[in-house]
C-alpha cells in the first residue's frame, strides 16, 4: 500500500473521530441541559415506525379471535350482570381490564366475586409505585388467573410502541394480562418456557388496528342481545372503551400509539388501553413478531458508512475539486433517501432498523471534511505534519 493511500485512510479515520466527538458532545448537551427538554421530548415521541403504521391505517382486518365489550360507566352490579351474560355465550376466556379496588356493598361484591372466580376469567392487577394493586379478595395466591395491565415497565416514552409479556420483580416472574389470557386460550398448546424466554424482553407491538380491527359491543348492545354466537369459543375482553361507546374525545385510559393519524405533534390519544391489550393478544396468538436490529449493528453501519464516505470525498476534494461541493450534497440527500427506503422495506419484512444514526453520522461527517482540511493545512504549515493533502 502506498504512503499516500495510508495517509488517505488515516485522514478519513481522524475526520471520523472529529465528527463523532462533535455528535456525542451535542447529544450530551441536548440530553442533559433542561433548555433542550422540549426538543428531547419531541424526538423521543417520534419514530419512523409511526410513519410506517400511519400508511397502514386502511389495511385493517377484523380479528376472528378477540372481541371487546365496553363497561362504560357501569357499577359493580351492572358489571357482574354483564359478566354473567357473557358467560352464557360460552366464550373460551374472559379477560378483565378492570381492577375493583376495595370492598363496597357486601351483597353486590359477593355476586361480583362469583363471576370473577370463574375458571375462564382472567383478572387484572397493576404495579404502581412499587406495589401491586389487586381486586378486592384477590391475593398473590391467585396469580395463575391474574395478569398485570402495565404495558411496559420503566419507559418514559409517550407513544406505546413496545410491550413486555413477562416481568420479573424480585424472585417472582409475573405475566401480563395478554400473556395470561393467551395461555388460558391455548391451554396445552401454550409453549410456556419458550414464550417466557422470548417475551421477557421488550417487544415491538405489531398492531392489528384500532377498534375497527375487533368486533366490539357497548354495554347496552351486549345486554340487549339474548344470543351472541360470535363470542362462543373466543376471547372476550371486558373493560373501558369510552363513554359513550367509542367517544373520540374521552381520553380516560387512552394512549398515543403509532396508529395515530398524526405521526408528529400528536394532540389527542388515539387508543384505549384495552384495545392495546387486544392487539398484543392477537400478536401473540399469530406469533407475529418484529426482529430488532441490535444497537451495535446500527452504530457499526453508521460508522462504516461515514468512514468510507469521508475517505471517498477527501479523495474527491483533492482530485476533482470543482465538483466536490455538489457531489457531497447529492450524496447526503441520496444516503438519506436510501436509508429511509431501506427502513420501510425492512419494516414490511418485520425487521426494525433505525436509520437515524447512519443518516446523522453521514451527513455531519461529510460537513467535517472541509474543517479537517483546514486543520491539516495548519498542522502541515506549523509542524510539517503529513496528510493526503500534502505529499
Amino acid at each position: 500500500m502506498s504512503t499516500k493511500i495510508k495517509y488517505l485512510l488515516r485522514d478519513g479515520f481522524l475526520c471520523l473521530v472529529m465528527a463523532s466527538a462533535f455528535i456525542i458532545g451535542v447529544s450530551f448537551l441536548v440530553v442533559n441541559l433542561s433548555i433542550f427538554d422540549p426538543f428531547t421530548k419531541a424526538f423521543k415521541d417520534f419514530s419512523f415506525f409511526d410513519i410506517y403504521y400511519s400508511e397502514k391505517l386502511n389495511e385493517t382486518t377484523l380479528s376472528d379471535k378477540v372481541i371487546l365489550v365496553n363497561v362504560e360507566q357501569g357499577d359493580r352490579f351492572q358489571i357482574q350482570e354483564l359478566l354473567r351474560h357473557i358467560q352464557d355465550q360460552n366464550p373460551k376466556v374472559i379477560g378483565l381490564d378492570i381492577i375493583f379496588k376495595g370492598e363496597k356493598d357486601p351483597f353486590v361484591d359477593s355476586l361480583l366475586q362469583i363471576q370473577l372466580e370463574k375458571d375462564n376469567v382472567v383478572r387484572a392487577k397493576a404495579y404502581v409505585e412499587g406495589k401491586w394493586n389487586y381486586d378486592f379478595g384477590n391475593t398473590q395466591k391467585k396469580l395463575d388467573n391474574t395478569g398485570y395491565t402495565n404495558i411496559n415497565f420503566g419507559s418514559e416514552e409517550t407513544v406505546i410502541r413496545e410491550f413486555q409479556a413477562f416481568h420479573r420483580i424480585g424472585d417472582s416472574l409475573h405475566a401480563s394480562l395478554a400473556a395470561t389470557v393467551v395461555s388460558k386460550y391455548l391451554e396445552n398448546n401454550w409453549p410456556e418456557e419458550e414464550i417466557q424466554k422470548k417475551l421477557s424482553r421488550q417487544q415491538p407491538i405489531n398492531y392489528t388496528g384500532n377498534l375497527d380491527a375487533f368486533l366490539n359491543f357497548s354495554y347496552d348492545e351486549c345486554m340487549s342481545l339474548e344470543s351472541i354466537p360470535a363470542m362462543e369459543g373466543k376471547i372476550v375482553l371486558v373493560g373501558y372503551l369510552g363513554y359513550p361507546h367509542q367517544s373520540p374525545t374521552d381520553i380516560e385510559d387512552k394512549f398515543f400509539t403509532p396508529l395515530n393519524p398524526v405521526s408528529a405533534g400528536k394532540g389527542i390519544p388515539d387508543m384505549f388501553g384495552m384495545v392495546i391489550h387486544a392487539n398484543i393478544i392477537q400478536q401473540i396468538l399469530d406469533e407475529n413478531y418484529f426482529w430488532e436490529v441490535p444497537a451495535w449493528v446500527d452504530y457499526l453501519t453508521a460508522l462504516s458508512l461515514t468512514y468510507f464516505g469521508i475517505v471517498f470525498f477527501i479523495w474527491i476534494s483533492v482530485n476533482v475539486p470543482a465538483g466536490y461541493a455538489l457531489y457531497v450534497k447529492i450524496s447526503q440527500l441520496g444516503v438519506t433517501v436510501l436509508f429511509l427506503w431501506l427502513t420501510f422495506a425492512l419494516y414490511n419484512k418485520k425487521i426494525i432498523f433505525e436509520p437515524e444514526h447512519s443518516i446523522a453520522f453521514f451527513v455531519i461527517g461529510m460537513e467535517f471534511i472541509e474543517l479537517y482540511e483546514v486543520i491539516a493545512h495548519k498542522l502541515n504549515k506549523k509542524y510539517q505534519w503529513k496528510s493526503y493533502y500534502h505529499d
